[in-house]
């Protein structure tokens, strides 16, 4: 081995400084295009971005109208049910009375009738 043989672009047509110097330029070259494009990029995007964004609010307000929804007409099933009971317990205790009302009649004819028998014998 009689050492190191390098070859490629570097060593011919000035080395390491031109690639320095290209590298350079592509980055200057990316930076104004960069400066020149981004505004008017920036400038396109805005209205997409509102887009979005209104787009995301109006999704954010018909969830929470839906659960607004939900939530009355669950309240309002709770009532209904609540209500529902109370007149079926109303009917149950209307008909426990009825039923006591009439036994109660019942016993009061019973007892007429002992009361008109008792007279008759004297």
């Amino acid at each position: 081995m009689s050492g190191f043989n390098i070859t490629g672009s570097k060593q011919r047509g000035g080395g390491m400084m031109m690639s320095i110097l290209k590298r350079f330029f592509w980055g200057l070259g990316a930076a104004v295009l960069t400066y020149v494009v981004v505004p008017k990029m920036r400038h396109m995007a805005k209205p997409v971005m509102r887009k979005g964004v209104n787009g995301v609010r109006n999704l954010a307000e018909r969830g929470k109208q839906t659960v607004e929804e939900y939530k009355a007409r669950r309240n309002d099933n709770t009532v209904d049910m609540v209500h529902d009971t109370s007149l079926e317990q109303v009917q149950v205790d209307s008909d426990m009375i009825s039923s006591k009302i009439n036994a109660l009649q019942e016993t009061i004819d019973r007892l007429k009738n002992e009361i008109k028998q008792l007279r008759e014998r004297r």
